[in-house]
């Protein structure tokens, strides 16, 4: 169960999206933080991953680089506990999708 602080940064994270404002990337950060059995790994030069008790990257914070098209700015990616790529309302998404590749403000 999310944290009343992990449930805060999911409301952040909604009104900036509904508001065309783009969700901050600590929001996300606290929000995958307060999710229970998720934890926070990373490889040297990658991104930052939460990953579920099953393994699953449930949520990935990418700074975005420009050697992948449509994944240049700074976005999260979201997967459901059986690993498909999600939206932030829990719809299935493809790899190149927009959807797949939410803009954020990269603040951490």
């Amino acid at each position: 169960m999310a944290t009343l602080a992990g449930r805060m940064a999911w409301e952040r994270i909604i009104q900036a999206i509904s508001t065309g404002i783009n969700p901050q990337a600590s929001d996300f950060k606290l929000w995958a933080e307060s999710q229970q059995g998720w934890h926070l790994t990373q490889t040297p030069n990658g991104p930052l991953k939460y990953i579920d008790k099953n393994r699953v990257a449930r949520l990935t914070l990418k700074q975005g680089t420009p050697r992948a098209p449509g994944s240049n700015h700074p976005h999260v990616e979201l997967r459901n506990p059986k690993g498909s790529r999600i939206d932030l309302q829990g719809k299935p998404v493809n790899r190149k999708s927009i959807a797949n590749h939410t803009p954020i403000d990269w603040d951490i």
